[in-house]
């Protein structure tokens, strides 16, 4: 299953929190790049955030990847989960 994930950072967010994780945070991504989970990770151009493409065999699988990064553990990110599925609206190109 593919699904986007939408990290923006929270105001309330403390800067010596992320400047404290930043390593740790980075190393999970790497991590998630090396297990197959991340597929691409993209900054924001409105803002301090990210947006990561992961694959995972569920939407639970996917939150659970997330869930343990050092930052969302700190509650310093807002998340936003877009669960995809095929587009299967080219086929009606064909079917008339």
């Amino acid at each position: 299953m593919k699904t986007f994930v939408i990290l923006t950072r929270r105001a309330d967010g403390a800067s010596e929190a992320f400047k404290r994780l930043a390593q740790p945070e980075l190393q999970h991504v790497w991590q998630g790049f090396a297990d197959g989970i991340v597929r691409a990770i993209h900054g924001l151009v409105d803002g301090p955030g990210a947006a990561l493409e992961l694959e995972s065999a569920t939407i639970e699988d996917a939150k659970h990847y997330i869930q343990a990064l050092p930052y969302v553990k700190e509650n310093l990110l807002h998340i936003q989960y877009c669960a995809l599925k095929p587009f299967s609206d080219f086929e009606k190109l064909v079917s008339s």
